[in-house]
């Protein structure tokens, strides 16, 4: 792998990158959907699309389970919409004040001098307040999540650095999608990564670099 600091450019994801927060934020969907009261079988078959599709914006996520899971009328389909969103949107908030950092990650960000940032499919403001709550927004250039899609937020953070020798860092099929699309390099961090056999199948195709610890980066 090639030495970390010869890089532009520093592109993080936050769930299961930044935060241990994918089976809590699996976990809050999943409360989402049973105070609504839904079908056990239906929501299980959104749970597990959310799992296979991390990643994708909570809106991606929340019009497809009404499309092609949940048993909704078209004249209830918005309100049932923007009840998921808010439910799930206020557990977030929450869980990313208890979430846990990933091992070694704010080390590994310090030790290096060039701009970072977040690209995330969660919410944009929610990203914000969060990272700033936790003393952690001054360590990035930028914190972008939801609605922009990952790619075009990558898209937007390179045009506006006009530079082009960026890393990202992910652990979701999402993450790699986005970086592949930019044409910049992508390191899978596995560890809390919900979909690892698929990665590692990708990484197997693509050669990109797996990694199980940030201290394990050449530093």
């Amino acid at each position: 792998m090639r030495s970390i600091h010869d890089y532009d450019l520093y592109i993080f994801d936050c769930d299961g990158v930044i935060l241990d927060s994918n089976q809590l934020k699996i976990d809050a969907m999943q409360r989402a959907l049973c105070a609504l009261s839904f079908d056990g079988a239906n929501i299980e078959k959104c749970l597990d699309y959310f799992k296979r599709n991390f990643g994708k914006s909570r809106f991606h996520h929340v019009d497809f389970f009404i499309a092609n899971f949940l048993d909704v009328e078209q004249k209830d389909e918005d309100v049932v919409r923007q009840s998921l969103l808010k439910i799930f949107s206020e557990q977030c908030r929450n869980l990313y004040m208890i979430a846990e950092m990933t091992p070694n990650v704010l080390d590994f960000i310090k030790s290096l001098h060039k701009n970072k940032y977040i690209a995330s499919g969660s919410e944009q403001q929610e990203l914000n307040d969060v990272f700033e709550e936790r003393g952690i927004s001054s360590l990035f250039s930028g914190i972008y999540g939801s609605p922009t899609s990952k790619k075009n937020i990558i898209s937007n953070i390179l045009k506006n650095e006009k530079k082009t020798n960026a890393v990202m860092f992910g652990d979701a099929i999402s993450d790699w999608e986005a970086a592949y699309e930019n044409d910049i390099d992508f390191i899978f961090y596995s560890p809390f990564s919900n979909v690892s056999n698929e990665m590692i199948a990708l990484s197997t195709i693509h050669r990109f670099p797996m990694i199980d610890d940030f201290l394990k980066i050449e530093i």
